[in-house]
């Protein structure tokens, strides 16, 4: 059993606030990580020589690297949240 489970009700509440915190954030990077190799592949995949198509292949470039600050952001933040004192 979880050590929570035992705790009184107030940092029980707090533990599983948390729990879930990190649980989404984690999915959150998740799904980040996901977008950013689709973007990797979409990038790859338009690197044509085509005006037009050499713009989208760079601003799918841009996004990707935007996905992946993101994702190390949330990262952080999970982080921060698994390191946060229960009281």
């Amino acid at each position: 059993m979880y050590s929570f489970a035992l705790a009184p009700t107030g940092t029980a509440d707090a533990a599983w606030a948390k729990a879930q915190a990190v649980a989404a954030l984690g999915s959150a990077v998740d799904a980040l990580d996901d977008v950013r190799a689709a973007l990797a592949v979409l990038a790859a995949d338009t690197d044509w020589h085509s005006d037009g198509v050499r713009a989208m292949q760079e601003s799918l470039d841009h996004l990707r690297v935007s996905t992946r600050a993101e994702a190390s952001e949330t990262r952080s933040r999970e982080s921060e949240v698994e390191r946060a004192e229960i009281s």
